[in-house]
């Protein structure tokens, strides 16, 4: 195994937290060096260190990175970024047990916006700006290492990706290629900037909008406020955010050719508009249902809320309005699969993708029409062109097995430390999809305080799995069997 790679790839990753620790200092120092000024400056100083030392101490070597390697680098990147994410919680104290700090950076860094906090308001703006930045530094691992790293290591993987940019891209187009990156970072930046540019015109000031713009487009959820979105008390808010969040959980690829090219791609993929059709049927559904059995007595409140916990919850973001856990048990289960299913591949979205979805159900049509036609030849397509192979359907039947199973057996481990059916069940759903808040006394307008301890430190295993893939993470654990 390639270890001067691994760590130099690691010690690039440590260097981008570190650029955020010290700008999240910067911060505290513009607030009269507020009490975190000491703590993220420390961190950020610590995290630059240990980043440097590989780049500066170990030689390059010009190799190919397979794909033992690869995944080692992922996960790697993540844990460690992980870590470090949790001293300037841990140095600064409050309600940052060690456990907690562990927990809120790795809700953080997977983008899944769960918080062991009873007062957010309480932090002071550089530790605030820190959980929004790490939200940042992980929607655009996400998108940086998922979409160029493990497509160039494993062929089920490189056949996902190249059908997912088929229908937009010349011939010939290559993940891995600085293009690429130029592509995903313009996309990433442009919606950040977008997005804090409209939530500022809507009322919010400039802290707020950053911090919101960040946790927007990298799918997260984390806020500035006690009652998340809700408190700024403002329709157009709400409106910019789930646009805003619906727009971040599309494959960024066909969102830059849709916009230079002026094509409308994105809307004419299959899987877009099945997504976008899954989002307006149960938006719809929820409100009506609301609506008619008098849960809400406005059908306007009943719309905008339906809409924003939709895409919400749709696109593994998290933010909240309102109490989700008091509607009916119909609007429950809708917003249940909706966090089963998420956004689309290439995006920030996590979940189970709704790419995989539509192939579940393609093959299942397929599999439905050769039994009443046996000698019928039937391909499932993805796009105009690409047809999806046998190999691709088992694979991603394997990973939705998998990611059901994973998440019943948390749900059993959960039930087992005390959290009752709806907090066990929906809680594994948010941790694996990392979608952050769940239902019940965990639910959009609560928190996971008074979660025990082991409990804790399972619900951040589960995070880390749902956010770096299923197969990417167990692979690890088959490296040394296969004598690597």
């Amino acid at each position: 195994m390639n270890i001067r790679a691994i760590s130099r790839n690691v010690g690039v990753a440590l260097l981008f937290v570190a650029a955020f620790m010290l700008l999240s200092a910067v911060v505290a120092a513009i607030n009269s060096f507020d009490s975190s000024f000491y703590p993220l400056l420390l961190s950020g100083i610590l995290t630059l260190c240990c980043g440097i030392f590989p780049l500066v101490f170990v030689s390059r070597k010009h190799a190919e990175i397979n794909t033992r390697e690869g995944v080692v680098i992922i996960l790697l990147s993540w844990v460690l970024a992980c870590f470090a994410g949790m001293i300037p919680y841990a140095l600064w104290g409050g309600e940052f047990t060690l456990v907690n700090a562990w927990f809120e950076s790795v809700s953080g860094i997977t983008t899944s916006g769960a918080t062991i906090l009873t007062d957010i308001e309480a932090l002071p703006k550089g530790l605030l700006f820190w959980r929004s930045s790490s939200h940042y530094i992980g929607g655009l691992g996400v998108v940086l290492f998922m979409v160029m790293i493990l497509p160039s290591i494993g062929s089920v993987r490189l056949k996902m990706s190249r059908m997912e940019v088929s229908d937009v891209t010349k011939p010939g187009f290559n993940y891995a290629t600085d293009e690429f990156k130029k592509i995903v970072l313009s996309v990433y930046i442009g919606l950040t900037l977008i997005t804090t540019l409209l939530y500022i015109l809507a009322g919010m000031n400039l802290f707020d909008a950053v911090n919101h713009a960040m946790s927007t487009v990298a799918t997260g959820g984390f806020s500035t406020k006690n009652a998340s979105i809700a408190a700024f008390g403002s329709r157009w808010i709400e409106i910019i955010a789930i646009v805003c969040m619906i727009l971040s959980s599309m494959h960024f690829g066909m969102i830059y050719i849709s916009v230079t090219k002026r094509n409308f791609t994105l809307l004419k993929h299959p899987v877009t508009r099945f997504y976008l059709l899954s989002i307006i049927i149960s938006g719809v559904a929820i409100a009506a249902y609301l609506f008619f059995s008098h849960t809400y007595t406005n059908l306007g409140d009943a719309l905008m809320d339906s809409f924003f916990n939709v895409a919400s919850l749709a696109t593994s973001t998290g933010f909240a309005v309102c109490d989700t856990s008091v509607w009916p048990l119909f609007c429950i289960l809708i917003l249940v699969y909706l966090s089963v299913q998420c956004g689309c591949s290439g995006s920030t979205s996590a979940g189970m993708k709704v790419d995989r979805v539509w192939i579940l159900f393609k093959a299942i049509r397929i599999q439905l029409l050769r039994t009443l036609h046996p000698n019928a030849v039937i391909q499932v397509k993805y796009g105009d062109n690409d047809i999806v192979d046998k190999e691709l359907i088992t694979s991603v039947s394997l990973f939705a097995v998998l990611y059901i199973f994973i998440a019943f057996v948390c749900s059993v481990i959960y039930a087992g430390l005390g959290m009752d059916l709806t907090d066990s069940f929906t809680a594994s759903i948010a941790m694996v999809g990392n979608i952050g808040p769940a239902f019940g006394s965990v639910g959009s307008v609560s928190n996971y305080a008074a979660v025990s301890a082991i409990a804790k430190l399972v619900m951040t295993i589960e995070m880390i799995i749902g956010r770096l893939g299923l197969f990417s993470v167990l692979a690890v654990f088959l490296i040394h069997r296969k004598g690597a």
